[in-house]
């Protein structure tokens, strides 16, 4: 009995089984690349990656370069995808998961083990407790395990064999560069019209300015650049630009020029105009 990855991924998952299965799957795309399979030939498709329940193994499909008819997706971009059609345990720790979503949606090269080190970085745990929490979900694949791939011969049938077999494929690589698909934004939406407003950049400028706001209001007690958005090393901040009106977070008025952090679901006002700060 075999399920993919697309059923594994379909609930809603604490941070804890996102974790488990992000880690489970690097280690077993990293265990694929030493055994001399070329990761341009490894087929990262959500569908068609399986968990053999019987071995508790992770299956991959190769394809040769020949008859690979797949669109090919890199490394980040299989990630990306993963993240983006994850629903998340909004109760748990969504610190965590708007890091996860920052590091991915970032123009950087894309390493499987950096990408590791970092599930553990932002979880605020240390290895070993990662190492637990592998082990507590063995169920879904234990490091070391995998020592088979799904390859397509050249008539494309399936058939089974070991890593050790496929001495036709180059030897692979685990740094690519990100493509060009995105992750959702954060966005604010307008309490009043309902519009939605997608923070585009680090330093995201509101105000009535059309010429320097980043998102321009037609409200004239909104100040000509009445405060800022940022973004920054995963979290998201809202400053006040000494505004005639002021900025309130919350309810509470904030004081000028100052960084103040703000979450999921908060109540932004800039003077009169409201908005809710949503990261999905």
């Amino acid at each position: 009995m075999k399920t993919d990855l697309e059923k594994l991924f379909s609930g809603t998952l604490t941070k804890e089984q996102l974790i488990t299965h992000l880690v489970n799957i690097v280690d077993s795309l990293t265990e694929l690349v030493k055994s001399g399979v070329d990761f341009e030939n490894i087929l990262l498709d959500k569908k068609h990656i399986f968990l053999d329940h019987f071995s508790n193994r992770l299956v991959f499909m190769c394809l040769p370069i020949k008859d690979n008819v797949f669109e090919k997706v890199s490394m980040n971009g299989f990630f990306k995808e993963l993240i983006a059609s994850t629903s998340y345990d909004e109760n748990d720790d969504l610190q965590f998961f708007i890091k996860l979503h920052n590091y991915l949606a970032s123009p950087r090269v894309f390493h499987l083990q950096e990408f590791k080190e970092k599930l553990t970085e932002f979880s605020g745990g240390c290895g070993e407790k990662n190492d637990a929490v592998t082990e507590k979900h063995s169920n879904f694949y234990s490091p070391g395990l995998i020592t088979r791939a799904l390859a397509l011969a050249d008539e494309g049938t399936p058939v089974l064999g070991t890593c050790n077999e496929l001495d036709e494929y180059e030897e692979g690589t685990t740094a690519l560069g990100i493509d060009n698909g995105r992750l959702p934004k954060p966005f604010l939406l307008e309490v009043e019209t309902g519009a939605k407003i997608v923070v585009t950049k680090d330093v995201f400028k509101i105000g009535r300015d059309p010429e320097q706001a980043d998102y321009a209001s037609n409200n004239k007690v909104v100040g000509r650049i009445h405060a800022e958005l940022v973004t920054s090393d995963g979290e998201y901040f809202l400053i006040d630009k000494h505004s005639k009106n002021g900025s309130y977070l919350n309810g509470v008025k904030l004081s000028p020029n100052e960084r103040t952090k703000i979450k999921h679901e908060d109540r932004i006002k800039l003077a009169n105009q409201e908005f809710v700060f949503k990261l999905f």
